[in-house]
């Protein structure tokens, strides 16, 4: 009987066995229909089963052998099954055929399967190959993710004789062609050919092109060309040095060559190894590759250096023969020493094979590591941030600070342990408090770097010790003083235009780079953590109203312990702290301190009312509102540039301070001003109170600086009738402020902020009074009246170098931004 029609459905096992088993009615599930002439297959390994109607004999065969699908039968009579059998995919999509025939009638069915790989790669080391005139076996080799895909890949030759002018229309290929490239085999590693004898005169070339057909789009996603050149030239190979000297440590070394037409024949070259005396083989992975000589180095682990002798040669066909040799000599491997006998030496190069080993404590992506050192009146060298790190010794005990070389050297993760080599850079010691550098190092400095987790010491502010400094330290029971904006109270103005203020700022031309902000514990104790202008959480706020997004809490900050003297703030602490990443300030408990009484000028009102508590200000001199410099908010594209209106730009918030005004020196009696803050204590007790003030002075222009500089408390706890000294309390300082071209001294850049401790007597006072009083006649010196083009702005700061005026036609400004009394 002619079979008339071939019917093919796609059924699951279980159906067949039901089919084959039972006569009660079912229900055929086909999702893969034969009628659309596809089956269609997920990536893992499994079989399917192809139902086949026919009304004779059938025969079966897929249309190309492979080596991932199979056929249970390749022949039946009328209606019958047959399975096809298939492996996992680990590379692209794949398609077979099915093909089913009687003796007059024909019909397929194709079988695609998804694949692992859904974006090949193919890549070879070099793409363009320069060929001896010899005959011979080429290895080129590649990378591929279709080490489990490789029918996937065809390739085609074209000759340069192939191809034609694209403008010449007549251009017909010639067919006398000498196909001189055969026998191409795509491994899992490697691409080899072979390649006749170039008997002509001149260099000839061809094209492989490879593509990497998908199934999933019935063509090829992925498409690279070998271009070979087959040379004229008989084999060279030469290497740049014939000798070289190593570190002990492990590691891949390349010779280059200047000229090397023998890589492609890498698998061919021989490499002889000559040791001197009798030794365990130390070099490894010698090989041939288009940038020279490759060779790993094992540790070195004996006492003394050692040598060996590489010999590079390889004949080709024709009998032409070339060689080079490379003499190594690897010191050995360096030993450890401690932090503490690195820091006993002497500054300078300290050329020891020997080694530290430590934790990575900073994170090379963080714009907070480390000040800018200043280079010229206006200018800082922003660059230093990103080429300095911290390692801190496997105990934790001791610091070091790192200065590389370059910023790609020092792109190492933090927490990493590493073994730093001393061989190749120096010591440097800054004194009292003690800081230990080592400086000049680069990428190849380390012997090892390997994901770690870095010890992290919890200590008290009073039980930092200079050891401490450039260690990662978690002091507890902190909170910020000052919490009403963000982590710099600075004048954008000044600082540097950059991807965390592009809005305003100065490109290259910043008069600040870090600045301080104060923390205090339960018992009073304070340290400033320090902010760089060019980190992008310090001021982060989204609306042009003054804000708050430093931490309001008490909690533990982790942080690296640093010692950065500050003279435009005057004394900052023998310690601060530098934060890597935001989270690590994590004040989120309840505040320790409770507020008597606060003025802050939040209310944006220039008057003498507190915004918390009760108290007054007294003798005061005449009173204006001032800006303050702890916006939150710093500006967006589309406000203008600036930031926005004048009361939002630059950081600074307009009416937010508060300015007093008079002649702070009595002449008369040579004895300094005051102003006074009044409160009451009644019924309030506990352990610490404190007298806080945020303040700098100056009109903010080159020759109003002559405010003065220095002041001292006083106290009374009977309303003023008698005032002493409050007891252990420096200087408060008073710096003058930097604003705009008109000052051309070097100033601090936003407000300062104070603590000092009140005695336990001003508790339960129905009347305090504390007196912030002029202590001499020290004040800031006008300096120059022109910018400081020379070296000499390193010697002309004018800080406390000024005196207050004998006559005074006017009175001098002193800013204030808060004044606030807490306990707890």
């Amino acid at each position: 009987m002619k079979l008339r029609n071939i019917k093919l459905f796609a059924l699951a096992s279980a159906l067949v066995a039901m089919l084959a088993g039972c006569d009660r009615p079912f229900e055929m599930d086909l999702p893969l229909a034969v009628n659309s002439r596809l089956i269609e297959l997920d990536k893992e390994s499994g079989s399917t089963h192809v139902m086949v109607y026919s009304t004779g004999a059938w025969t079966a065969h897929l249309t190309e052998n492979v080596t991932w699908a199979s056929l249970n039968k390749l022949s039946g009579e009328g209606n019958s099954d047959l399975v096809f059998n298939y492996s996992a995919n680990y590379g692209v999509a794949r398609k077979v055929g099915i093909v089913l025939e009687t003796a007059e009638l024909k019909d397929t069915i194709f079988v695609k399967q998804k694949g692992s790989v859904t974006e090949p790669s193919f890549l070879f080391t070099n793409t363009a190959v320069g060929l001896v005139r010899s005959s011979a076996s080429v290895r080129l080799p590649l990378t591929t993710n279709l080490q489990y895909g490789l029918e996937n890949i065809q390739y085609k030759v074209t000759y340069d004789e192939e191809i034609g002018d694209p403008d010449d229309e007549d251009f017909v290929a010639p067919t006398n062609i000498d196909r001189w490239i055969s026998d191409i085999v795509v491994t899992k590693s490697s691409v080899t050919f072979n390649v006749k004898e170039n008997t002509t005169d001149e260099p000839r070339v061809a094209y492989i092109r490879f593509e990497v057909y998908d199934a999933t789009i019935d063509g090829s996603n992925y498409n690279t060309t070998v271009t070979v050149t087959q040379g004229i030239a008989d084999p060279v190979f030469v290497l740049e040095a014939s000798e070289g000297v190593y570190q002990g440590y492990a590691g891949e070394y390349t010779v280059i060559a200047t000229n090397n037409n023998i890589w492609p024949y890498y698998h061919e070259a021989k490499i002889d190894i000559e040791y001197t005396g009798e030794v365990e083989p130390w070099v490894k992975s010698a090989k041939i590759t288009s940038d020279g000589l490759v060779f790993s180095l094992l540790e070195n682990e004996t006492e003394a250096s050692r040598q060996v002798k590489l010999t590079v040669s390889y004949a080709d066909k024709l009998g032409n023969e070339v060689s080079a040799e490379y003499a190594i000599t690897q010191k050995v491997f360096p030993k450890p020493i401690e932090f503490s006998e690195v820091r006993a030496m002497s500054e300078g190069k300290i050329g020891l094979p020997q080694y530290i080993e430590g934790f990575i404590i900073s994170d090379y992506n963080s714009k907070n590591i480390c000040p800018a050192p200043q280079t010229a009146q206006f200018k800082y060298d922003f660059t230093e941030n990103d080429k300095t790190a911290y390692i801190e010794s496997v105990d934790g005990r001791y610091g070091f600070c790192l200065k590389f070389a370059t910023e790609a050297d020092a792109q190492i993760a933090r927490y990493s342990k590493v073994k730093l080599a001393l061989e190749n850079v120096s010591l440097k010691k800054e004194l009292n408090p003690d800081r230990y550098y080592i400086t000049g190092v680069t990428a190849a400095d380390f012997i090892e770097i390997a994901n770690g987790s870095a010890p992290v010491k919890t200590k008290s502010i009073t039980e930092l010790t200079d050891d401490d400094i450039f260690t990662l330290v978690s002091v507890p029971d902190l909170e910020i003083v000052y919490k009403d904006g963000c982590f710099t109270n600075c004048t954008d103005g000044y600082s540097l235009k950059c991807d965390a203020n592009p809005f305003s700022g100065i490109a290259g031309g910043s008069r600040w780079c870090e600045s301080p902000l104060m923390m205090i514990d339960s018992k009073g104790n304070t340290i400033n953590m320090v902010t760089n202008c060019s980190v992008p959480w310090r001021r982060d706020g989204k609306d042009k109203a003054m804000g708050t997004i430093v931490p309001q809490g008490t909690g533990t900050f982790k942080g690296i312990v640093v010692a950065e003297p500050m003279v435009r703030y005057g004394d900052v602490g023998r310690y601060q702290l530098r934060a890597m990443v935001k989270e690590d300030i994590a004040l989120t408990g309840a505040p320790t301190y409770k507020t008597i009484v606060e003025w802050n000028w939040n209310d944006w009102k220039a008057d003498t009312a507190p915004e918390v508590g009760a108290g007054t200000l007294t003798n005061c001199g005449t009173t204006a509102a001032a800006s303050d410099f702890n916006n939150t908010y710093n500006g967006r594209d589309g406000d203008g540039g600036n930031g926005g209106a004048t009361s939002n730009q630059k950081g600074l918030i307009n009416n937010a301070a508060i300015k007093f005004t008079k002649q702070w020196w009595d002449n008369t009696n040579n004895v300094g001003s005051y102003f006074d803050v009044n409160f009451s204590t009644a019924g309030v007790s506990g352990s610490k109170m404190f007298f806080g003030i945020v303040w700098g002075h100056g009109a903010m222009g080159n020759t109003t600086l002559d405010s003065p500089a220095h002041w001292k408390l006083l106290y009374s706890v009977d309303g003023g009738a008698t005032f002493n000294d409050v007891p252990d309390c420096p200087i408060i300082t008073n710096r003058s402020i930097v604003w705009w071209t008109t000052t051309t001294q070097d100033a601090t850049p936003g407000f300062k902020e104070n603590v000092r401790l009140l005695p336990s007597d001003c508790f339960g006072k129905e009347n305090v009074v504390v007196r912030v009083q002029v202590a001499d006649k020290v004040a800031d010196d006008k300096g120059k009246n022109a910018v400081i083009s020379d070296g000499s702005w390193a010697t002309n700061f004018g800080i406390e170098k000024g005196t207050i005026g004998t006559v005074q036609t006017s009175g001098q400004e002193i800013r204030i931004g808060t004044i606030t009394v807490r306990y707890n």
